[in-house]
């Protein structure tokens, strides 16, 4: 398959079907995010990355549609690799049951389950109808192992029909990080709509747009994530399929997420969904000049990068966290093995192998640390505590960079407890 038939641009907005589709941030040609390298010099395809907003349905979307066998079908993010997001698996699955009021009979279904990390919480309380449907073979074949049923698919209105017919309709259908993902929008939201109970509740956690405006994280803008939703344009797809939300809370993970309950019936409105429909519209998330000075302060906030690494010559500085996010931030400042020597990660699945474009190694944390790190710039900033308290723990000494919220900033070792 050559790069033409990688990728396809768009030409109207994925939701609305608008034509009026405005550019708001190019950054650049980049490698897909998470296509670690072997070796330091294979060769990667480069493919163009850049957003643009839509007026009618308050849409930011990436132009740029890359082929999604090209990037989901064996993945490296594996989320049981997270602490935070374990703790936080349990404290999302007790807030869905009560908000749901989902028996433990109730059929659930989580959408990209990846591992199944996040369905582990329902079976660990005595739900046994699961079900968990990811296109990754490699990370459904770990959730069968740890007894979390899933099915090696990806999400469609067709699988949806062909579970009702296995299994009937589900209670509980659960969408984390993942609308963002999809080319075929409206498909999944049908596909949702069809399996879903007349009494059922729907769930989608959302890296909250407004969260990127306001602090700026232009590096969660990758080729994965092909959507950047506020309320206003979630709430606008929702009701395209004739689904109402109904409620929305506050995630703790990926630098800013919100997790929003829709159903078939339409409820009323709770107090935390108006406010925060409220403090949208206040803050004017999706207005088109506020996109304008986002991109603006990206320019801006690569140019600081920049100034920053350049002090810091001289310096032995190791990185910490080869996310996906990261690799965008990298490779729009133009970081590379001259500015840090290795990147430390925690997931075995990515050690040994070196990061797209920048081809930085990526290291266990022991091995990090024998570098002597006069400096450890965390990459992986929305785990910000979780790896600062394990570099200290392991005897790190030193201070810490990180490239966001807002403009990079550095952390004293002393300001961390």
């Amino acid at each position: 398959m050559d790069l033409t038939q990688k990728f396809e641009k768009i030409k109207k907005c994925r939701i609305s079907n608008s034509e009026n589709l405005l550019e708001i941030l190019h950054l650049g040609s980049q490698p897909l995010a998470n296509s670690l390298k072997k070796e330091r010099n294979d060769k990667e395809d480069r493919y163009p990355l850049s957003i643009s907003f839509c007026p009618e349905s308050s849409l930011l979307q990436l132009n740029e549609t890359i082929d999604k066998k090209v990037l989901f079908e064996d993945y490296v993010w594996v989320t049981g690799t997270s602490e935070t997001a374990r703790e936080y698996s349990v404290v999302f699955a007790d807030r869905i049951i009560a908000v749901a009021n989902v028996s433990t009979a109730d059929f659930i279904v989580e959408i990209a389950s990846n591992d199944g990390t996040f369905l582990k919480p329902f079976l660990d309380r005595g739900y046994r109808n699961i079900l968990g449907v990811d296109p990754a073979k490699n990370l459904v074949e770990r959730a069968n192992k740890q007894g979390i049923r899933s099915l090696a698919e990806f999400w469609s209105s067709a699988i949806a029909s062909e579970l009702v017919y296995r299994h009937g309709n589900a209670k509980l259908v659960i969408a984390r990080n993942v609308i963002p993902h999809v080319s075929d929008l409206i498909d999944v939201i049908k596909g949702i709509f069809k399996i879903l109970r007349e009494d059922g509740v729907g769930v989608i956690e959302f890296h909250n747009a407004g969260k990127i405006q306001e602090e700026l994280h232009y590096d969660s803008i990758y080729h994965e994530h092909l959507c950047y939703f506020s309320i206003k344009s979630m709430t606008y797809l929702l009701n395209q399929q004739g689904l109402h939300p109904f409620h929305i809370e506050k995630s703790s993970i990926s630098g800013g997420s919100l997790v929003i309950y829709f159903s078939k019936e339409q409820k009323d409105r709770s107090a935390e969904l108006d406010h925060a429909i409220q403090v949208e519209e206040e803050k004017k998330v999706n207005d088109l000049m506020m996109w304008q000075a986002f991109a603006n302060r990206a320019v801006a906030h690569r140019k600081k990068t920049i100034e920053i690494l350049s002090s810091l010559e001289g310096k032995n500085i190791i990185g910490f966290g080869s996310s996906a996010r990261s690799q965008t931030y990298l490779n729009y400042c133009g970081i590379h093995s001259h500015h840090m020597a290795a990147i430390i990660d925690n997931n075995p699945l990515k050690q040994g192998l070196f990061a797209p474009g920048s081809s930085i190694p990526i290291i266990d944390i022991n091995s990090g640390l024998e570098l002597k790190p006069d400096l450890i710039f965390i990459l992986a900033w929305n785990f910000c505590d979780e790896i600062a308290k394990e570099c200290l723990k392991a005897g790190y000494k030193g201070d810490f960079l990180l490239p966001f919220p807002n403009e990079p900033y550095f952390l004293r070792n002393n300001e961390i407890f």
